[in-house]
C-alpha cells in the first residue's frame, strides 16, 4: 500500500475512525492488526519475514532478562562473596552473548540474503571471470519485503539494548509486535528506539482535534514535498545523470543540485506524510532531519540528516567498534610506526570507515554505495584532522565569524554533499570526470544549445519547482516543534485555512505519475 495513494486514504479514515472509538486499553491491539493489515497489501509471504524478526527477538530477549533476573534473585537470596558473584555474573553474561549472536547472526543473515546474496555473487562472478549477465544471476534475486532494513535495525537495536541491560524486556509478545511493524514505520523509517516508543504506542490516547489538524497538516507538507518538488523534479534529474556523455559542463552542477534537491523533498516529504500519520493517533515518533541544508560542515550535515540511522549507526557500530580489542591492538601496532599521539587515533579511524561502509550497503547493494560511503568517511576524516587549522584561520582572519562567512560556509557544505552524491549514481571514474568537466568546460550559454529542452520542464513547471523549493526551504528554516506550537498558537479558523489551503496547493500543483510511479519514494527501497 503506497502512501500517495487513494487507498491509503481510506485505510487511515477508518483506522483513524475506529482507533478513537474503541475504548483506550483496545487501540495498541488495533493499530497491530492494521499494521499487518498494511503490510499483507505488498503480498501475504511478505509477511514472514517481520513475524520471524518479531518471533526470535522477542524471545532471545525475554530469555536474556530470565537470566539476569535469576541471577539478581540469586545474589539477594544467597548474598556470595565478591568473587563468586563475579564467576556467577561472568558465566550470565557468557549465556547472554551467545543469545545475542544468534539474534545478530539470524536477523542480519535474513536481510543479508534478501538484500546483497545477488550482488555478493555477482561480484564473485567478475572475479572468477564468470560475468555478471543477469541469465546467470537471475536465481538470486529476491524481491525485498517493505522496509527490512529500518525494522530489522530497530529490531536489534532492542536486542542489544536489552543484553547490556538499558531496559526490561517485552513481556507481551503481541505488544512488542507493534514496536516492530507499526504501519507508519515500515516504509522509510525513522529507526526507533524501544524506551522512546514503549509509551508512546502503548499508552490510550484521547480523541484531540488538535491532533488531527497538525498531523495532517505535516502530512500535506510532505505530499507538497513529494508531488509539487520531487515527482517534478525527479525525471529531469533523471535525464542529466542516465546521460553524463551528453550532459557534461553546467549541467553536471545542475544534476548535482538537481539530485540533491529531489532526494530531500522525496526522503523528507516522506518522513513528514509519516510523523504526520502516526500524530493522528497521539503517536510522537522521532524526527529524521533538523534542517540539513542549514549545516555549515559535512560532520554537522550528517547529524542533521537521516538522523535515526545516524544515531544507531554511531551508537551500534562506532563504538563498539572503536573500543574493541581489534581496534585497539591495531592502534598498538601503529604506535610502533606511527607514534603513540598519532596511533591513538587509529581506533577512530577504523570505527569511522566502518560506519560509512555499513551506511553505504545499507543504502544499496552496489559498488556505488560502498563508494559513497567511504567517500563520506574519508572526507569526514580529513575534515576532523584539519579542524585544528580551522581553528587557527578564524582565530587569525575575523572575517571567519561574520555571517558572509557562515553563508559560505552552507553552501560550500551543500556543494559538498551534492558531490559526494554523485558515487550513487556514477561509477568512481566518471565521478571525477565529470567533476573535471564542470571546472574545465562549462558556459551558461549550454542552457540554451537544445539539450534542455529533453529534460521535459515546461516554463510552467519551471515556475511552479521554483515557487516549491522557495516555500520547502522558508519552511525549513524552523525546527518542526517550532512549526508546530506556531499552529498551535493560532485560532481554530486559521489552522483550517492553513490546511486547507495546503491541500488545495498539493491537488492543483502536483504531479501524479508522468512516466514512472509517482507513489513510490526513493527510501522505500531499503
Amino acid at each position: 500500500m503506497h502512501l500517495v495513494s487513494y487507498e491509503f486514504g481510506a485505510f487511515l479514515v477508518i483506522l483513524v475512525a475506529l482507533y478513537y472509538v474503541l475504548p483506550g486499553r483496545f487501540q495498541w491491539a488495533v493499530l497491530l492488526a492494521f499494521s499487518y493489515l498494511f503490510y499483507i497489501r505488498g503480498g501475504v509471504i511478505y509477511l514472514l519475514y517481520p513475524l520471524i524478526t518479531t518471533a526470535s527477538t522477542w524471545f532471545l530477549a525475554r530469555a536474556m532478562g530470565d537470566r539476569t533476573l535469576r541471577f539478581r534473585a540469586w545474589v539477594k537470596e544467597k548474598k556470595p562473596g565478591r568473587e563468586e558473584k563475579t564467576a556467577c555474573n561472568r558465566r550470565v553474561k557468557a549465556g547472554q552473548r551467545r543469545l545475542l549472536v544468534l539474534g545478530l547472526v539470524l536477523n542480519f543473515g535474513i536481510l543479508a540474503v534478501l538484500k546483497y546474496f545477488r550482488f555478493f555473487l555477482e561480484t564473485i562472478g567478475a572475479l572468477a571471470g564468470l560475468g555478471g549477465g543477469e541469465g546467470v544471476w537471475a536465481w538470486g534475486d529476491w524481491i525485498l519485503p517493505l522496509g527490512i532494513s529500518y525494522y530489522t535495525f530497530q529490531s536489534m537495536g532492542y536486542l542489544i539494548d536489552v543484553y547490556y541491560c538499558k531496559y526490561e524486556p517485552e513481556k507481551n509478545p503481541a505488544r512488542f509486535a507493534l514496536f516492530v511493524s507499526f504501519f507508519p514505520q515500515m516504509v522509510a523509517g525513522p529507526i526507533s528506539r524501544f524506551d522512546q516508543m514503549r509509551e508512546e504506542l502503548y499508552k490510550p490516547h484521547r480523541f484531540q482535534m488538535e491532533n488531527i489538524i497538525l498531523g495532517a497538516r505535516r502530512m500535506l507538507w510532505g505530499y507538497f514535498k513529494k508531488l509539487v518538488v520531487a515527482d517534478r523534479l525527479g525525471p529531469a534529474v533523471a535525464v542529466i545523470i542516465r546521460s553524463p556523455e551528453t550532459y557534461d559542463g553546467i549541467y553536471v552542477l545542475l544534476g548535482m543540485i538537481g539530485y540533491a534537491i529531489w532526494m530531500y523533498a522525496d526522503f523528507a516529504g516522506g518522513m513528514d506524510i509519516v510523523l504526520g500519520t502516526a500524530k493522528l493517533f497521539g503517536v510522537l515518533l522521532p524526527e529524521n532531519f533538523d534542517r540539513p541544508f542549514a549545516s555549515k560542515s559535512l560532520g554537522e550535515f550528517w547529524r542533521r540528516w537521516h538522523m535515526t540511522l545516524m544515531l544507531w549507526l554511531r551508537e551500534y557500530i562506532f563504538f563498539p567498534v572503536s573500543t574493541s580489542r581489534l581496534a585497539k591492538r591495531m592502534s598498538k601496532l601503529a604506535s610502533k610506526v606511527m607514534g603513540k599521539k598519532a596511533a591513538g587515533k587509529v581506533p577512530v579511524y577504523i570505527a569511522t570507515l566502518t560506519v560509512w561502509f555499513v551506511a553505504g550497503i545499507w543504502h544499496g547493494a552496489s559498488w556505488n554505495f560502498i563508494a559513497w560511503g567511504l567517500a563520506n568517511g574519508v572526507v569526514l576524516l580529513v575534515s576532523q584532522e584539519m579542524a585544528g587549522g580551522y581553528r587557527r584561520f578564524h582565530a587569525i582572519f575575523p572575517f571567519g565569524k561574520t555571517r558572509a562567512y557562515e553563508i559560505f560556509q552552507v553552501i560550500r557544505t551543500f556543494l559538498m554533499f551534492a558531490f559526494l552524491e554523485m558515487f550513487e549514481y556514477y561509477p568512481f571514474a566518471t565521478v571525477f570526470a565529470m567533476g573535471k568537466s564542470l571546472l574545465t568546460s562549462w558556459s551558461a550559454g549550454q542552457l540554451f544549445d537544445g539539450r534542455a529542452e529533453a529534460l521535459g520542464l515546461s516554463p510552467a513547471d519551471l515556475g511552479v519547482l521554483a515557487l516549491g523549493v522557495a516555500l520547502m526551504v522558508r519552511s525549513g528554516f524552523r525546527k518542526a516543534e517550532e512549526a508546530e506550537e506556531g499552529t498551535k498558537r493560532r485560532s481554530f479558523f486559521a489552522r483550517y485555512i492553513e490546511v486547507f489551503g495546503l491541500f488545495v496547493l498539493v491537488v492543483v500543483t502536483g504531479v501524479y505519475g508522468r512516466g514512472y510511479d509517482a507513489s513510490q519514494f526513493i527510501y522505500n527501497q531499503f
